[in-house]
């Protein structure tokens, strides 16, 4: 945690950084969003590929086949991402960045 003192000078660090290079801010901002498209196409690869597991690998396949379906569930699940959060670089005044 940072005293008021230094989080004021971060502030204003933060602040000099986005009326500096409004470019970069966007890219670092872009990272802490969710990849809908990427997240929606290897969840339906690895469902595409489960049966293929299934088919040419037998007892091995079917739980490599088990996997890539629960990692597919939870790559779909998480296109929309949680609830959205600043991202850790982000200042934010009189509240911190990450909920405790």
């Amino acid at each position: 945690m940072l005293d008021p003192q230094e989080k004021a000078v971060f502030d204003g660090l933060v602040t000099q950084l986005r009326e500096a290079d409004p470019r970069f801010c966007r890219r670092m901002d872009r990272l802490g969003r969710p990849r809908t498209r990427l997240y929606t196409t290897v969840a339906a690869l690895l469902w595409i590929v489960a049966p293929l597991c299934v088919i040419f690998g037998g007892w091995t396949g079917a739980i490599f086949a088990a996997m890539a379906v629960g990692y597919g569930i939870r790559l779909y699940s998480k296109r929309n991402g949680p609830a959205p959060q600043p991202a850790w670089w982000t200042a934010t005044r009189g509240r911190p960045a990450h909920p405790a």
